[in-house]
């Protein structure tokens, strides 16, 4: 999966679309979801709390009240006089009987036995059928306790009982409490809502109460037998809140309904896969469409620059996109015209400069013939006594041989020897016409200049100026300024024209005196914008031709030199 992811750009746009869009949504889900499922739970279960609050405290002041009404008839005199003599005035025994349970005649149901466990007195309309055996049951527990005993009844219901006593302790009946199913109902009515049950449980856990009659003893029953195995209560759809009454032992319950059964939990859970599945569905959909159209104009991209590796250089992207993908592609577009023009442009200048190596090499091997022709005349120069034309031809070869071959930037004293012998070449020329004069310290002399920059200098002066003259003049001289190296050519002739001065002055144009634009572009090349030449005429006669660069010396092992 890793490996597909990072093989394709839009493999890993796809993924990272889908997680973006997919991963939240359903997280967000399931949380929403449990969250709503855990704040109704917690709703349900305080509701709960409250409806037993409620109901704990009606049971607590029926029981405190019944007991009280028991304690009361129990020690009256009435009761304990009528039950001694087997009989008495009724009238006066019921009026006692009511006045000490009016408030309860709803709920609770008074009777007094007598010690054969025979009713002899009720607050019902009749007395109940039967007897109570006095050795057994709550009459029992009555007669054996001090105070009021509580069973559930046979068939639900809770019974009081307390026997009245004659001043040696011996019991001559039972005043008994009774709340039937009909008394509870009364009693809660209100205070618990539809769809919670209220169960009542005698401290042993027998059904008293229970707010769905029929299913008494079938719900007491399935609490019994989760509290014996020692299981949570709440189960099955159901939670049960349990509040025990202390002085009574009676247990409450309250059975409340879960707000979300297994099946409707189910139901839930059914229904979020499917929208899950549904939003997995559109988001794999909305996913795969987008990561397509970012990505394919990318992977044409990639397909045309590899066409272009390959060598295509006609290759162009179609494109009716405005957004940045659509400019990539044409800036792609551009990008590959401008490469193949270059590429014309290069394979153009290979051409030219292999032309130029043509002519180079054939100017080199053009010399060998000249240089061999200039010994001749050399040599027949002094056979035939002719020192000049020997002369001649040996500094014209080493002009020639300079100009040609070797380094291009030379000590100063070399370019000056080789000044000397253009001299010696135009004073045969101009029959000593002119003399030449070298005014240039020692310390100057290893300083470095660029090959043949002096001789066009000295051409310009001699034939433009000195060579006019009867006894013409021609001066170099070298001085330092800031570092600089300065080199004067001077010379008494007519001077420079103006066009000419402007032209040198401004760098511009080529109109006469080509060697001397020559120079100052060579030292403009090699040096800066800060070098080259500069003239003027002198005030009374001539010109001079200044010529600055740096201040250098020639170095062992360092063909550049350094600053002298």
């Amino acid at each position: 999966m890793r490996g597909w992811v990072r093989r394709s750009f839009r493999n890993r746009l796809f993924v990272t679309m889908l997680a973006s869009a997919l991963l939240p949504l359903l997280l967000c889900g399931w949380l929403l979801l449990r969250l709503q499922i855990v704040r109704s739970e917690e709703r349900l279960a305080r509701d709960a709390r409250t409806q037993l609050e409620a109901l704990d405290g009606a049971l607590d002041g029926l029981l405190a009240a019944g007991g009280r009404a028991a304690e009361e008839l129990a020690d009256s005199t009435v009761v304990r006089s009528a039950l001694r003599r087997g009989g008495g005035d009724s009238r006066t025994l019921y009026q006692v009987l009511f006045r000490s349970t009016r408030p309860l005649t709803d709920y609770v149901r008074f009777d007094v036995y007598d010690r054969e466990g025979v009713c002899r007195y009720t607050t019902a309309e009749t007395l109940p059928g039967g007897t109570l055996d006095p050795d057994w049951g709550v009459l029992r527990a009555a007669g054996e306790e001090a105070g009021t005993a509580l069973r559930a009844g046979a068939e639900g219901g809770l019974t009081a009982a307390r026997a009245v006593r004659n001043y040696a302790g011996t019991a001559l009946g039972y005043v008994t409490a009774t709340v039937e199913q009909s008394g509870f109902d009364r009693l809660f009515a209100g205070l618990c809502p539809a769809a919670s049950e209220v169960l009542l449980l005698d401290g042993r856990w027998r059904p008293v109460y229970y707010s769905r009659h029929a299913r008494m003893e079938e719900a007491a029953a399935a609490l019994r037998e989760r509290l014996l195995a020692g299981e949570s209560l709440s189960g099955g759809g159901y939670r049960f809140f349990v509040r025990t009454h202390d002085a009574s032992g009676v247990a409450l319950v309250v059975q409340q309904p879960r707000a979300f059964t297994g099946t409707v939990l189910g139901a839930i859970y059914l229904t979020g896969g499917l929208m899950g599945t549904l939003c997995v569905a559109l988001s794999l959909l909305a996913a795969w469409t987008l990561s397509r159209y970012l990505s394919e104009p990318v992977q044409q991209l990639d397909q045309a620059m590899g066409e272009v590796e390959r060598g295509r250089l006609d290759v162009r992207l179609e494109t009716d996109r405005s957004d940045e993908l659509g400019r990539l592609a044409e800036r792609f577009n551009r990008m590959a015209e401008e490469y193949r023009l270059n590429l014309d442009r290069s394979v153009q200048r290979e051409r030219e400069l292999n032309d130029a190596r043509i002519r180079m090499m054939q100017a080199q091997l053009d010399p060998h013939f000249l240089y061999n022709t200039l010994d001749t005349v050399k040599w027949l120069g002094v056979a035939h006594h002719a020192p000049q034309v020997a002369q001649l031809a040996t500094d014209l070869a080493v002009i020639l041989r300079t100009s040609i071959s070797g380094p291009e930037i030379v000590p100063l004293e070399r370019e000056l020897e080789l000044v000397e012998r253009y001299v010696d070449i135009q004073s045969i020329r101009f029959e000593d016409r002119f003399v030449c004069e070298t005014d240039v310290p020692d310390r100057f002399m290893s300083c470095l200049a660029p090959r043949l920059c002096l001789q066009p200098l000295v051409e310009n002066a001699i034939v433009h100026g000195a060579a006019d003259r009867e006894e013409g003049y021609v001066k170099i001289r070298a001085e330092e300024e800031d570092g600089d190296l300065l080199l004067y050519v001077s010379d008494n002739g007519p001077g420079m024209p103006p066009e000419v001065l402007e032209a040198i002055a401004g760098r511009e144009g080529r109109t006469g005196r080509l060697g001397l634009f020559n120079v100052d572009s060579i030292l403009r090349l090699h040096y800066g914008a800060g070098y080259g030449l500069s003239a003027w005429n002198l005030p009374e006669e001539g010109c001079c031709v200044r010529l600055r660069l740096p201040l250098r010396r020639e170095e062992k092992g360092n063909a550049e030199g350094t600053d002298c």
